[in-house]
């Protein structure tokens, strides 16, 4: 027998020897097989760099898509490197669809992204330049709003820190989104004023309703109930002093 002269070659020569072979003899030879092919695992796995998931991670991934290649190989196919190829991306596909999602899409959303990444990358190839909105998603089959949709969710599976720098700022980021809420400080009187509107009689809560929560004038209020705007407000004073009274409060705004 000559001697194998290549690494996919001599991956077949190992791998069909292990076949024949009991453990830990046949384990010895997958592990060779395993450590000799490294190099693999790792560039396939940096075509995935850049979108999310640590590196070291990546490889990770991607060695024990490689192992399981070499402990199913069938040693009678043609080629190793074929075989374990699209072994390794689909563990690594995997690994993105099943586990780097800090906030998880639904799936098709999860398939558009990954159609579009590599279409991308294709058309680069193809065009020598970035390939438009319109070209990737004719290249997949999918429309641009669905394709605007995938690329709206690339940051869910590592979401940028509330803590790191803004850019152009030292100021944590998460100064820079929201706004301060007013009315949560009246969140607690809200809460506690509930049981004392609740004692009131069905028509104090409607005029306390067309007064503070329709933003009615007292005038407004008088024309409609068919009362006179001083007896608007001294009922609305009235049914505010029971509150008041209910709440133990000495000051109520009205």
């Amino acid at each position: 027998m000559s001697t194998p002269t290549t690494l996919e070659e001599q991956s077949r020569l190992l791998l069909a020897q292990a076949r024949d072979e009991l453990s830990p003899r046949r384990e010895a030879l997958q592990n060779e097989v395993l450590e000799n092919n490294l190099a693999l695992a790792r560039r396939l796995a940096r075509r995935y760099n850049g979108r999310g998931v640590a590196s070291d991670d990546l490889e990770q991934v991607a060695r024990l898509g490689l192992l399981k290649a070499v402990r199913r190989f069938d040693a009678d196919r043609r080629s190793f490197t074929a075989y374990a190829v699209p072994t390794i991306l689909g563990e690594l596909r995997r690994h993105f669809r099943d586990s780097a999602w800090v906030v998880r899409p639904g799936r098709h959303v999860q398939e558009v992204q990954a159609a579009a990444n590599v279409a991308r990358e294709d058309l680069r190839s193809e065009l020598s330049r970035e390939a438009t909105a319109a070209e990737v998603a004719e290249r997949i089959g999918e429309s641009e709003a669905s394709l605007r949709e995938a690329d709206s969710v690339v940051g869910a599976f590592s979401p940028r820190s509330l803590d790191a720098p803004a850019p152009g700022d030292n100021a944590p980021f998460g100064h820079t989104i929201g706004a301060v809420d007013h009315n949560l400080e009246r969140a607690e009187d809200l809460q506690a004023i509930g049981p004392s509107v609740r004692r009131l009689s069905a028509q104090d809560r409607r005029l306390l309703g067309m007064r503070f929560v329709e933003g009615r004038t007292q005038a407004d209020i008088g024309r409609e109930l068919g009362i006179s705007q001083m007896q608007v407000s001294r009922r609305l004073s009235a049914v505010i002093e029971r509150i008041r009274d209910g709440m133990g409060m000495t000051q109520l705004a009205s």
